[in-house]
């Protein structure tokens, strides 16, 4: 009798124990679940991001090119607004910073006169900028995919900081402020996969405002494009 005491004690112990355990994992499942649905309901694309690529003269007047190797990079955050239900359709707005050297055979003089020098002269435009985008946002992303094709076009502004010309000419090396737009416009495409992303801007304004300062009108069209890739940190 006693032993058929035990048994029973035994089994309803274990019983007991595997309706907690049966419990406990369905409660974790649930509160997991609703966790992971709350997530998922108002999850974006907040990013950090960072560009380098290439900067390319456009309208430059005849005999004027780049040389040596140019580049851009930009560091930046951008916030991203989604728009439907699905969240894959977005505004994204957001803050960076953008540094830029071209080498270029154009030579401006304390005057904003103009040279054209040799090949074998380091003349290079350094320009550091705060940039704003603002773009339309589509990808193929879900809550938990985090690897998805991207398209994200719109406008990007300029705002210029500092831009000077720094020139070596191996005796003599010189200092001049341009005198470039505050603030320009651009319209930028960006398109990839996961963390690989092309990045292509194409100037709404020209880059130098001289106004009346030059006779060579020419050099109010010269405008700089911008070539390269754009990574997404986050």
């Amino acid at each position: 009798m006693q032993q058929s005491y035990k048994r029973q004690h035994h089994w309803r112990f274990f019983y007991f124990w595997n309706m907690q355990k049966q419990l406990l994992v369905f409660l974790f499942m649930m509160s997991f679940t609703l966790a992971q649905s709350q997530a998922d309901s108002a999850y974006r694309e907040d990013q950090i991001y960072v560009t380098i690529g290439y900067p390319l003269l456009i309208n430059a007047p005849d005999g004027i090119t780049q040389n040596k190797l140019s580049h851009t990079f930009s560091l930046g955050y951008i916030r991203d607004m989604p728009i439907n239900d699905n969240r894959n359709i977005a505004i994204g707005l957001g803050l960076g910073i953008n540094y830029n050297v071209l080498f270029t055979n154009l030579q401006f003089n304390d005057d904003m006169t103009t040279n054209v020098v040799s090949s074998d002269i380091i003349n290079q435009w350094n320009s550091t900028e705060v940039e704003i985008p603002l773009e339309f946002r589509w990808r193929n992303s879900t809550p938990t995919n985090y690897r998805f094709w991207r398209v994200y076009a719109g406008l990007v502004g300029h705002y210029a900081l500092s831009v000077k010309q720094y020139t070596n000419s191996g005796s003599l090396k010189s200092t001049v402020p341009l005198t470039t737009r505050n603030f320009r416009l651009a319209f930028r495409l960006n398109v990839g996969n996961n963390t690989w992303n092309l990045t292509y801007s194409y100037p709404i304004d020209s880059l130098f405002d001289f106004g009346k300062s030059t006779e060579d009108k020419t050099l109010n069209e010269i405008k700089t494009a911008k070539l390269g890739l754009i990574f997404y940190i986050f």
